[in-house]
């Protein structure tokens, strides 16, 4: 496999060119380890000496901090846990980092940040250069599909995390279940995304990810994958694999329905919504009462407003 990997990454590694600053020599008063901040916004540095002192045993070391839990609190780790590196490949300027499948649990702008925040680490090692990624001894895809190859210094911007790469921010309007799964509640939120990923995606990967709002949950169970979302004369076509159908029984299906349809009809350009689920508009045990397939247009009769949301809060609390 290791022959594999190197056969394999030479192929994706591009020339590399002289680096400059941190990431070209290992800084005199330690090494900056990227870690994840603790609201998941962007990357942070965290100094560290490294004990290694060879170019090889300096890459495996930088790796196992990335995995352990950083010093501050405020931070956690960049590869976590239940997520491995399986293999670690160095040829020359350039490292290879072979993922198990548990990579592909990381979605959307947290997956961007972990390489950022990987890649920034590595780089500062001296004589490394470029960084790939493989997973399960495949070479890396982005969501397009488009083989993500060798990222060097230049990949990633220089600012600790506000924007990494391509990364951009936005303000979007979504919708939730309400506590009771009842109704839909209305959300505004500030998110970063990848400039290089539609829209639409944004929105469902947000969706997913859901808000940190003990009155506002995700519609979409825990472990559902987007598998492509298309806009095409402007009705939006979402696919989900099949996981979206362990759906929460206390949620109301018009809730489910319309959590996505509202969430995405917020854009100019979507007028209706199909679901699907694994590319089917059927399914055995459908376990929610409407359509898949079928086109819905935006429907905001179930939104409740704050006053209506504090009052079914405070009768469940008496």
């Amino acid at each position: 496999m290791r022959k594999k990997l190197v056969c394999l990454g030479l192929c994706l590694i591009l020339v590399s060119t002289a680096l400059s600053g941190c990431t070209s020599k290992k800084d005199t008063e330690g090494t900056n380890i990227y870690y994840i901040d603790a609201l998941g916004n962007g990357i942070v540095p965290e100094k560290h000496e490294l004990s290694a002192k060879s170019k090889e045993k300096q890459v495996k070391e930088v790796v196992k901090l990335l995995g352990q839990t950083p010093e501050s609190a405020d931070y956690r780790q960049t590869i976590p846990e239940g997520m491995n590196v399986s293999d670690i490949v160095i040829d020359h300027s350039s490292v290879v980092l072979n993922f198990d499948r548990n990579y592909g649990d990381i979605t959307g702008y947290t997956e961007v940040l972990v390489r950022a925040a990987v890649v920034k680490s590595l780089l500062q090692i001296k004589g490394i250069e470029s960084v790939s990624f493989y997973v399960a001894d495949e070479p890396l895809q982005d969501s397009k599909g488009i083989l993500v190859g060798s990222m060097t210094a230049e990949t990633f911007i220089d600012d600790y995390g506000e924007e990494t790469g391509s990364l951009s921010k936005t303000a979007l309007t979504l919708y939730f279940a309400s506590a009771d799964g009842q109704s839909l509640v209305k959300k505004n939120v500030n998110v970063y995304y990848n400039k290089n990923v539609p829209m639409e995606r944004v929105i469902v990967d947000n969706l997913i990810k859901g808000v940190d709002d003990a009155d506002a949950k995700s519609v979409i169970p825990s472990g559902t994958k987007l598998l492509n979302i298309t806009v095409t004369d402007g009705v939006c076509y979402v696919n989900f694999d099949s996981s979206f159908m362990n759906i929460d029984s206390g949620i109301a299906s018009d809730v489910i329905l319309y959590s996505i349809v509202n969430s995405l009809t917020e854009m100019s350009n979507i007028n209706k919504v199909q679901i699907l689920v694994n590319g089917a508009s059927s399914m055995q045990n459908n376990g929610v009462n409407f359509k898949l397939g079928t086109s819905y247009e935006r429907n905001t009769s179930m939104t409740m407003d704050a006053v209506d949301r504090e009052l079914v809060v405070e009768n469940a609390n008496q």
